[in-house]
């Protein structure tokens, strides 16, 4: 069992779960009490971004910096994103596919930070001849031409960010290939193996279950500059507007917290406690977690989130490109400003 010391007895229930429902209010949660209540901070088990906030918790820096939290696992992304806005959250990361369009249609949200990077790597049925180098994968795409690609589901970030890929290297996503909707990690593993799909997402927590050996892979980009996805921000721990507003030293006090688990992750000789943590988070054996850390802990960002940073995440936020919000009104500077500590 894990020991991811998640302190609340129940999964934070949503109702809603989609963008145009998140954005209909932030009123309904008691987080944005005063300050010195219970934070009750988002994780999505079964990958690894919401990592820095389980290390927070366990490690004891939230202890430190004097907050009380309770770790909430809602089962997926757009759940963190209703539970913020509607304040049953008091910070959940959001991904710029669900916080801009929140924005856009009213919901007064803020960014506090950045999570990590692209983990995203495409791969094919052992036997496809892909051409072309790995590391540059506007060569290597044109290859998947007139193939099925596995995602997440219809309309998902992996979508998204597989469709800028495949626009780069000059293919038509709506035309040239067709995505298959094969959902998480275990269920997309499954159908990879029974060749219901040319090709699929691949990220470092499914290579327990599906070895680099039994795969082609099409890209290899993680932690690499010069590509499609070299930008991306995969999530933004945030709060809404009267969370900040009614609780400053607490959100501000969470901000310096997970700026400690950020140091604590950077130091190797934490190297086998992150493997830990995040082997628990996403489901790697503890065999296999250090592997997996020594694979993605490079992708890991400070908390920071800068004006063109922000901007350059519109390609991947949505199809075409919708127009980033206003920097000054989405982030939350106190916190992504830099170092608050």
């Amino acid at each position: 069992m894990s020991t991811i010391r998640t302190r609340a007895v129940k999964t934070v229930a949503i109702a809603a779960t989609t963008v145009g429902a998140i954005t209909l209010g932030a009123c309904g949660g008691d987080t944005s009490a005063a300050d010195g209540g219970v934070m009750k901070v988002g994780i999505t088990q079964g990958v690894p971004g919401d990592l820095m906030a389980v290390v927070a918790e366990n490690e004891g820096f939230f202890d430190k910096r004097g907050v009380d939290v309770e770790l909430m696992p809602p089962s997926l992304t757009t759940a963190q994103s209703a539970a913020v806005i509607s304040n049953d959250l008091t910070v959940g990361t959001m991904v710029p596919g669900t916080l801009w369009p929140a924005t856009d249609k009213g919901a007064c949200v803020k960014a506090l930070g950045s999570t990590l990077g692209n983990t995203l790597e495409v791969i094919a049925q052992p036997g496809t001849e892909i051409k072309g180098d790995p590391t540059d994968p506007n060569t290597t795409m044109q290859s998947l031409k007139g193939k099925t690609i596995g995602v997440t589901s219809r309309g998902s970030g992996m979508e998204l960010w597989i469709t800028e890929l495949l626009n780069e290297a000059g293919l038509d996503p709506a035309k040239d290939v067709t995505f298959v909707a094969v959902g998480a990690p275990a269920t997309a593993i499954q159908a990879f193996k029974a060749k219901q799909v040319d090709a699929m997402y691949y990220g470092p927590t499914m290579e327990e279950q599906l070895p680099p050996s039994g795969v082609v892979r099409v890209t290899d980009i993680v932690g690499r500059d010069g590509n499609a996805l070299s930008p991306l921000v995969q999530g933004y721990p945030s709060a809404s507007c009267n969370t900040i507003e009614q609780r400053p030293n607490d959100v501000l006090n969470y901000c310096k917290a997970m700026w400690d688990a950020y140091d604590f992750s950077q130091d190797p000789q934490n190297a086998a406690t992150m493997a830990k943590w995040l082997g628990e988070l996403v489901g790697v054996s503890p065999e296999g977690a250090p592997a997996l850390w020594d694979s993605i802990k490079h992708v890991y960002m400070p908390l920071t989130i800068t004006e063109e940073s922000w901007k350059a995440q519109a390609p991947l936020a949505g199809s075409p490109a919708p127009e980033a919000p206003d920097f000054a009104d989405t982030v939350y500077a106190p916190c992504a400003g830099g170092d608050p500590r």
